[in-house]
């Protein structure tokens, strides 16, 4: 909300193969749109066969308690958040995982079970407060806080009208 990076992002793909291509076309997509500021690193898969570094390792640090997953951006010295934006996986995050500043999920994957379905959308509906502090023209810290009012879910496979529209939970 404050400094205009696209917000952090959780993709669900189908395999460990298809997070490791998603990963790559971001990756090449962000290096023509942002010439320079990325480094292969806009986009990172988080998966169980990635070894360097641990993956579980990985999670935390996207987390918005961390905030480091591939450095802090940049973009502002006030505003404290990850450089990479994207957490690509197949389900390692679908339970269990809480970052609340997440902002887009993308289901890029069938979901079968309506629990898992409930998890992964849960990853987006967290309440947030995004504060951002900066010093004013008289050299005193102020801040300000946003809260989180909404996310995306981009959903490739209708997982969404399946769950919330046909399935009998009954």
């Amino acid at each position: 909300p404050y400094i205009n990076e696209i917000g952090k992002t959780l993709i669900f793909c189908v395999s460990q193969k298809h997070a490791e291509r998603i990963t790559e076309i971001l990756n090449h997509l962000a290096d023509e749109q942002y010439k320079g500021k990325y480094q292969s690193d806009f986009a990172i898969q988080v998966t169980s066969n990635v070894e360097k570094p641990d993956p579980q390792e990985m999670t935390i640090q996207f987390t918005d308690r961390n905030n480091s997953l591939r450095g802090n951006s940049t973009v502002s010295d006030f505003y404290n958040t990850s450089k990479a934006r994207v957490c690509v996986t197949v389900g390692m995050m679908t339970t269990g995982y809480d970052c609340p500043d997440v902002l887009n999920l993308a289901l890029m994957r069938p979901i079968f079970s309506p629990t898992d379905f409930i998890q992964i959308k849960g990853r987006g509906i967290r309440r947030n407060s995004f504060s951002f502090e900066y010093k004013d023209e008289l050299n005193e810290l102020q801040r300000m806080t946003k809260n989180k009012e909404t996310y995306k879910m981009f959903d490739f496979f209708a997982n969404c009208e399946y769950f919330e529209e046909k399935y009998n939970y009954d």
